[in-house]
């Protein structure tokens, strides 16, 4: 497999910019993402989770229950990116709680298992 290289790697979310003082290649870093719409940043692409799931939401959900959907997305967007990373990461990471990482996981387990 060959991996992609670049002197700059630019999120097309946020535009921030990932390279090597040196100007050297450097492969994509290990948390952003390239594909077809472009190459994001971890921060983009959580984001990007957050608005579909609020995007997939019925039409009379009111603000909160959007704001549900959103923190539920990225707790399992963390859960699918990293499994073997702790609970208390994850939800430090998403500035969620360790149980609601753990409600997650369960929720991946009963649609996967």
């Amino acid at each position: 497999m060959t991996v992609a290289t670049a002197p700059k790697w630019t999120c097309a979310g946020c535009g921030v910019a990932a390279s090597r003082s040196d100007g050297e290649l450097t492969p994509l870093p290990a948390s952003w993402e390239s594909g077809g719409e472009g190459t994001f940043c971890l921060g983009c692409r959580r984001v990007r989770v957050a608005e579909a799931a609020v995007d997939s939401a019925p039409a009379a959900a009111d603000r909160e229950a959007r704001a549900r959907l959103r923190r539920a997305a990225i707790v399992e967007f963390e859960v699918l990116r990293a499994p073997d990373r702790p609970n208390g990461s994850i939800a430090k990471a998403c500035r969620s709680s360790v149980p609601a990482v753990i409600a997650a996981r369960r929720r991946l387990d009963g649609a996967t298992g």
